[in-house]
């Protein structure tokens, strides 16, 4: 496994445990014993299986012989998340805390950040997945170094980066079914004894899973970079571009009308499937068209700075994103058009030091961004039009310090205060159908309202999060460790009169767990049992908000929101494997057990057509009134549920074996399956919208002759082809009519890697 060359109180953002899939490198050469991994957990240089931190991570490697080519790929890897494709926009569940939003409020309640800067857009993870050092995934609140919006957790992307000397690079080319086309590359370029520059890029093009074409991928990707290094002064600057066109997600409605053929949502047996469910027409109809498409463009630049002062180092990290969206998305009965420019600001400063005894960091972080957006989401017997103006500005102070108490003992402790202030200036209209104009049959021509919203906001949420814990040298290669942290999710704006924000949703953990190596170096077994105590949860979905004030009351409209619906507990355990039984061959295990529950769940439902919804769950009628004289609003209650995209039960294993040639070649075997227990996927808890047990399976084989720099390989995704739902959506025009989304289906490719 290639290593990175890390430097202190670089972004490097966490301490890498080696998880189950990065053993599957194409040029992994076998070793006498696992490798000892020099990582940068806590801002500072350690050994991996000495930083006291829940953490899974993925090689760059195995990414590439995954063909992991986008964020939602990540969940065939690591068993405490889940990633979904809603839209343009991505969801991330990490142990069941996560975020349904799909619009340009939404916010993830596991942060995403690259480099070390966090990508506040749910679209942010787009045309991003190559040239890698590592994907990491820290597991529990980041309340302390990391900051807003990681209630759950983080997932952090680490680029490649230039080194110094040094003329190499790669070229990596791939075919596969559904006429995948794949094609990598990065070079490096020295500029001097201390300075290179590199150069990497990434171009996709697949056909979709799709009856109607829909689930396709394409993308191109370009990034540069820059490092300087001298005594005392070390500078990285960065600048990436990324476009991401095709058709966009796709699904059906369920049942899956056609065995493992994936109907597409314009698919003609899907749209008559639709239209025969109540209501019927005349009743305004919208069905998919198989015009939807994407035009998503994603700009970023950064640039870190750090200065050795001597008895500290000094870190600046300045960084600059642009999203640009532009696409129609369709689910059933659902059209999405949305228009979204945003652009965001940071710059984090920090003071770094370490001794034998004492280890500490402090810093302060500031973000600014601002979002335009024009979003259409339309069923013909609802709609809401919603132009928004929206501001965050967030500041924040933090430290964390480590101190040995012994040669055995240590404690940290650290703390975070975040001051976040969000406006909106937001027109928005509701779009009820009720009734035709007479007099009536046979002409029915509908009769739409128009209730407009102006939704202003200028609201501050602030909070204080800390860290605490202890570890404790148990032997040579043996830490135990204990930690209780907090997290917090700034609160979310939603259009409304009235009340039209959440509160901040909370969530402390506690962790207890040990890390070691046994038998000459040739074991690894890491154990993580934790505690997660979750408050004022916050729940997105299609609900009730004030849209109109009349001398009878007020006026209720559907509008996806935001609010504080939950608080649940969460507890398990996470065990990770590693196991050389021969120098050749790695075995890995990586097995995690989790127990959730809606402590409390209630929110409240919007029935267009006044029929109650169908919900899994217990639903009462309220006597509030809704935007059409039909319209119904029901209370709903989940409470004992367990949460959505937390399965109890989730196992990934993989083995690889190298084969030496007599001609000096090399061949490598390498196959991993996930073992998954059922989950729900929406808070709706429909059986249509349950993911039931599943097994899936991939399998590779790499030639990589003699002399050369080149491997050749072949490769077998999702081996059963299973039918494996990412997403579900229940139709707001037609209770009970679901639309699932699904994770690829089997696939196959060749790929060829040169190395130079």
């Amino acid at each position: 496994m290639h290593l990175p060359n890390f430097r202190p109180a670089s972004t490097g953002v966490l301490a890498l445990t080696i998880h189950s899939l990065v053993l599957g490198q194409e040029a992994a050469q076998p070793q006498e014993g696992l490798e000892e991994v020099v990582v940068t957990a806590q801002r500072r240089e350690e050994n991996l299986q000495k930083a006291a931190l829940a953490v899974s991570a993925v090689s760059g490697d195995t990414l590439a012989t995954q063909s992991i080519t986008q964020a939602t790929d990540l969940t065939r890897l690591i068993p405490s998340i889940q990633i979904a494709p809603a839209a343009a926009f991505t969801q991330i569940y990490l142990r069941g805390v996560g975020t349904f939003g799909a619009n340009a409020f939404a916010e993830q309640g596991v942060a995403f950040n690259l480099d070390g800067v966090y990508l506040s857009r749910p679209a942010a993870p787009a045309a991003l997945f190559y040239d890698l050092e590592r994907i990491e995934v820290l597991k529990g609140p980041q309340g302390t170094l990391y900051g807003r919006n990681a209630s759950g957790g983080a997932v952090n992307l680490v680029t490649a980066k230039p080194r110094f000397g040094e003329r190499s690079g790669f070229l990596t080319a791939e075919y596969g079914d559904y006429d995948a086309i794949k094609a990598s590359g990065a070079i490096n370029l020295p500029a001097g004894e201390r300075s290179a520059f590199r150069f990497s890029g990434q171009y996709v093009d697949r056909d979709g899973y799709y009856s109607d074409g829909y689930d396709d991928e394409q993308s191109h990707a370009l990034r540069g970079q820059y490092r300087f290094d001298s005594d005392r002064v070390d500078l990285s600057v960065m600048a990436d571009f990324g476009r991401v066109d095709g058709k966009g997600p796709g699904g059906t409605i369920m049942p899956l009308l056609d065995g493992k053929n994936r109907l597409g949502p314009s698919d003609p047996a899907v749209i008559a499937a639709y239209r025969a469910r109540t209501p019927t027409a005349p009743v305004p109809q919208i069905t998919a068209r198989n015009d939807g498409y994407q035009f998503n463009s994603y700009y970023g630049a950064m640039a870190q700075l750090d200065i050795d002062l001597g008895l500290t180092t000094l870190t600046l990290l300045p960084a600059w994103r642009k999203t640009d969206l532009d696409f129609v998305s369709y689910a059933s009965s659902f059209l999405i058009d949305v228009t979204e420019k945003s652009k965001q600001s940071s710059l984090e400063a920090r003071l770094a030091s370490q001794t034998d005894k004492l280890k500490w960091v402090l810093g302060a972080y500031w973000f600014d961004e601002s979002v335009v957006a024009d979003q259409a989401f339309r069923q013909a017997s609802n709609g809401t039009d919603i132009d928004s103006e929206l501001d965050t500005k967030s500041f924040a102070v933090f430290g964390e310090a480590t101190l040995s108490l012994s040669d055995r003992w240590r404690a940290t402790g650290g703390v975070r205060y975040t001051d976040d202030n969000k406006t909106q200036d937001t027109e928005a209209h509701t779009l009820p159908f009720v009734g035709f104009v007479p007099p009536g049959p046979p002409n029915f021509t509908p009769i739409i309202l128009d209730i407009p919203t102006f939704a202003t906001s200028d609201v501050d949420f602030k909070e204080t999060t800390w860290k605490l814990g202890l570890e404790f040298d148990a032997g040579p290669r043996s830490l135990m460790y204990a930690s209780v942290a907090t997290g917090f999710k700034s609160g979310i704006l939603y259009s409304a009169l009235g009340q039209n924000y959440s509160e901040p949703e909370k969530l402390t953990a506690f962790t207890l767990g040990s890390k070691n190596r046994f038998r000459d170096n040739t074991v690894q077994l890491n154990i993580e049992a934790f505690y997660w105590d979750y408050k004022d949860q916050q729940i997105s979905h299609l609900g009730p908000v004030q849209v109109a004030t009349t001398p009878g009351g007020p006026v209720f409209g559907p509008v996806f929101l935001t609010e504080n619906a939950g608080a649940a507990t969460i507890s398990g355990v996470e065990a990770e494997l590693l196991w050389q039984p021969v120098p050749q061959g790695l075995v890995s295990l990586n097995l995690q057990v989790l127990d959730t529950k809606y402590d409390e769940l209630r929110y409240q439902a919007y029935s267009t057509t006044g029929a109650p919804p169908l919900l899994g769950c217990q639903i009462s009628p309220t006597t509030l009134t809704g935007a059409s004289a039909a319209a119904r609003i029901f209370d709903v209650d989940c409470s004992g549920k367990s949460l959505v995209n937390a399965p109890k039960f989730a196992l990934n294993a993989g083995y690889e074996h190298h084969f030496e040639l007599g001609g000096g070649g090399r061949v490598t075997v390498g196959a991993d399956t996930r073992i998954e227990s059922a989950r729900y996927l929406s808070i709706d808890f429909l059986g249509q919208g349950r993911q039931d047990s599943y097994m899936m399976s991939n399998a590779r084989v790499t030639w990589e002759p003699a002399d050369t720099n080149l491997a050749l390989t072949a490769f077998v995704n999702n081996v059963e082809n299973e039918l494996v739902f990412s997403n579900s959506l229940q139709s707001p025009a037609k209770a009970g009519t679901v639309y699932n989304q699904l994770r690829p289906p089997r696939t196959w490719g060749v790929r060829a890697t040169y190395r130079f």
